[in-house]
């Protein structure tokens, strides 16, 4: 049986789609780079509220629910991370060449959207791999918010008492971020943690809310 999806979800939906709307606005507009400052309240807010930006700002996270939603009905299976990936030298390796493509184009002077075009590779990406691919192992944006949210005082939680072990909040995290513990029951890793709430949504127990 699966839950109906709450005022919370609809109004994240909303709150979605009016970001989304923004940065199409800004790429139509050209001053794409504008989306920076976006992008810096996500990191404030990360320091307490955990990742928001990526559940309710990213521009990203948007664009992948439609293409989730098609390769779920067409029952299209996508390709798991490449085992290369998984080491966690390599995100931030990813970081490293952004910051610097980063400074380079500031420097030179060169009109280059990488906003865009990050935006633009995520989407191809995650035609051809898993979601998670993309949130854990490549994102650059990722990168820095599972660092900035490391200290962060709320987060989505499990209530072990409450967990009845059945993982369907595993099987719809896109980021992976939910570990199966050796009592079968789940548990979050905070910085990983998308606060998309989509776990909570599945969670036939009540077992998930969003707490210190």
């Amino acid at each position: 049986m699966k839950k109906h999806l709450s005022k919370k979800t609809y109004f994240r939906a909303i709150i979605e789609i009016l970001f989304l709307g923004l940065f199409a606005f800004l790429v139509y507009i050209h001053k794409v780079q504008m989306w920076l400052p976006v992008f810096a309240v996500g990191i404030v807010l990360s320091l307490l509220f955990s990742r928001f930006y990526c559940g309710w700002m990213c521009q990203m996270n948007t664009l992948f629910r439609p293409i989730n939603w098609v390769y779920g009905k067409l029952g299209i299976k996508r390709l798991k991370t490449p085992g290369f990936f998984k080491y966690k030298a390599v995100r931030y390796l990813i970081l490293a060449l952004m910051l610097g493509s980063m400074v380079l184009t500031m420097r030179l002077k060169l009109k280059i959207n990488l906003l865009l075009y990050i935006t633009i590779a995520s989407v191809a990406v995650t035609l051809i791999f898993e979601e998670s691919f993309w949130h854990s192992h490549v994102c650059p944006y990722g990168t820095i918010l599972s660092l900035s949210s490391r200290p962060s005082k709320f987060s989505v939680k499990i209530d072990e008492e409450k967990c009845t072990a059945c993982g369907l909040c595993q099987k719809v995290c896109p980021s992976e971020s939910i570990l199966t513990l050796d009592t079968k029951k789940r548990r979050i890793t905070k910085n990983s943690c998308l606060t998309c709430f989509k776990c909570q949504e599945v969670c036939l127990s009540d077992a998930i809310s969003y707490r210190v």
